[in-house]
């Protein structure tokens, strides 16, 4: 009798122990929960039309502030007012032309913001920096300096058919990014293809296959009153961005793969450019973020991709997000981590580092027909880490209005304080004018740039 009430209690305990197992699988959050632990949204700003034009966010000492541009290219400031639940416009007095702000740096702990501008002109890279202060009343004592850089001074000794400025005439942009300023070190980015020009008769032909490439920084140690440039390699190099660890200042770049360089903070050389991704998987956008002694990147992953032909428009591709970091100890990058597991489509991500806090958002969706762009319903998507990026949540819902047609984007986020902050655009085409499926819609009204938070 007691080895049968034994069992009984046993078999009792076993049901009991796999419902516990079952309940816990059962009430995981999904990938398409919603977290409604954040705020309202309200409009902090409006785009240029519908998902054109962003707000980039900076952390600055105890508050957050936002670096967007006008339909002119003209800039504006958005600063996080004290109660930290609503924003107020920052005046960009009269400031010169010209200047990527959407690349623009600030100090985190002077709030002094830089901004550059660079051509190719006469065989020349022309360089101009403007560095200015971000105060609750706007843009003040503003700086600008130029510099002139030869073309052997960047591609060493080459044939007289390389050209910086592949059309001959002219200005022609170089590629610039994400700028690094901190105390008084400044960093500008910059990326040069050349192309080999040939002519024959009155036909010209252009290869920008080829190169020579040159990608680098431009530095200044005295707050921008002069600047050198110092090589980092001859890798192929689009959208730079820069950044900084207790240890190292960091170089990242696309295109294939995603890939690195780095110098110690009291060093003047940089070391070998090493590969993120491991494959030709990346699909070119990326977010970093540098906190203590760890640089955290995400990027846009097509690995799993379901590539497939589009009659109708651009080839249809599916993109997850992925994430690793480094710390300035470790001689490599760790292994990659997949982010978006469950969704079917992702778009550019933002990512904020805090201490141990990480958090990572994009637009998405989890699943869509085979036309599904950007310029469709997603929704807001997030993921945070409390290890320094070791273990990360499943991705939980910010919006849930995609089923009802509404199309969210361009997310961009900042941890201050313990707190997630959050922009995004938001809005619905009003009689679309589509191309063809896959295509951008043209012509479209501004959309609002919402705010929200939660704790994180």
């Amino acid at each position: 009798m007691k080895n049968i009430i034994t069992l009984a209690a046993m078999s009792i305990f076993c049901c009991c122990a796999l419902f516990g197992v079952l309940l816990f699988a059962g009430c995981g959050k999904s990938t398409n929960q919603l977290d409604t632990n954040w705020t309202l949204p309200v409009t902090a700003s409006s785009s240029i039309g519908s998902l054109g034009g962003w707000v980039n966010l900076h952390r600055c000492r105890d508050t957050i502030i936002g670096i967007g541009v006008h339909g002119d290219s003209s800039p504006y400031g958005l600063i996080l007012n004290p109660d930290h639940k609503s924003w107020s416009n920052l005046s960009f007095a009269v400031v010169p032309k010209g200047y990527v702000w959407s690349y623009a740096a600030i100090d985190s702990h002077s709030q002094n913001i830089l901004s550059a501008e660079g051509y190719a002109e006469n065989e020349q890279v022309v360089m101009k920096s403007i560095l200015g202060e971000m105060t609750y009343r706007g843009l003040r004592n503003i700086r600008e300096v130029q510099w002139i850089t030869d073309k052997t001074s960047l591609l060493g000794k080459t044939d007289e058919n390389i050209k910086i400025n592949s059309s001959g005439e002219g200005r022609q942009d170089i590629g610039l990014g994400v700028g690094l300023l901190s105390d008084q070190d400044a960093y500008i980015p910059f990326s040069i293809d050349a192309a080999e020009v040939t002519q024959q008769g009155k036909s010209i032909t252009i290869d920008t296959t080829k190169g020579p490439f040159v990608n680098g920084v431009f530095h200044s140690t005295d707050s921008g009153k002069t600047w050198q440039m110092e090589k980092i390699s001859d890798h192929r190099a689009i959208g730079p961005e820069m950044r900084k660890t207790l240890g190292y200042v960091y170089y990242i770049a696309g295109i294939y793969p995603l890939w690195a360089s780095r110098k110690a903070v009291d060093a003047d050389k940089w070391e070998e450019p090493q590969s993120i991704t491991k494959t030709f998987s990346m699909q070119g956008w990326f977010a970093a973020a540098a906190e203590g002694d760890i640089i955290h990147i995400c990027w846009m992953d097509r690995r799993h991709n379901k590539w497939r032909f589009n009659i109708d428009g651009p080839p249809i591709e599916n993109d997850d997000i992925y994430y690793c970091r480094r710390r300035d100890s470790d001689s490599n990058w760790s292994k990659d981590i997949l982010l978006s597991k469950g969704l079917e489509y992702c778009y550019p991500p933002s990512i904020s580092a805090e201490g141990q806090n990480v958090v990572i958002v994009w637009a998405g969706i989890q699943s869509a027909d085979k036309h599904h762009s950007e310029y469709d319903p997603n929704d807001i998507y997030y993921v945070a880490s409390k290890d320094g990026g070791h273990t990360w949540s499943r991705p939980l819902k910010v919006t849930d209005t995609a089923k009802d047609g509404i199309v969210s984007g361009k997310p961009k986020v900042v941890l201050l304080n313990g707190i997630i902050h959050l922009l995004y655009t938001q809005g619905k085409f009003q009689n679309p004018a589509q191309l063809s499926p896959g295509l951008t819609r043209l012509n479209q009204l501004p959309w609002p740039i919402y705010y929200t938070q939660r704790p994180f």
